[in-house]
């Protein structure tokens, strides 16, 4: 039983790495795009894309605290089970 939830582990782990990856690196990279395509289509200065890739920062940030406050609540529950009898 032990070798099983060791593999479930381990894919979990896996799993939360890439989420974190999804998380960090696709928002600054499509407020950019956007930042960009608003830019060419109207016309806009530069600007636009200075307060693109400054709000896909913020956006990044923001999921991954979230990401992380998940994975703590999650840890908090899996320490209370191995407590219990």
């Amino acid at each position: 039983m032990s070798q099983k939830k060791d593999h479930w582990s381990v894919l979990r782990y896996l799993i939360y790495f890439s989420q974190v990856g999804f998380t960090v690196v696709t928002p600054p990279v499509l407020c950019c795009f956007g930042a960009l395509w608003l830019r060419n289509r109207f016309g806009w200065g530069n600007g636009v894309v200075i307060f693109g890739i400054l709000l896909g920062i913020a956006v990044a940030a923001c999921g991954l605290r979230d990401f992380l406050r998940f994975t703590e609540r999650k840890a908090r529950e899996s320490e209370r089970k191995e407590k219990l009898p």
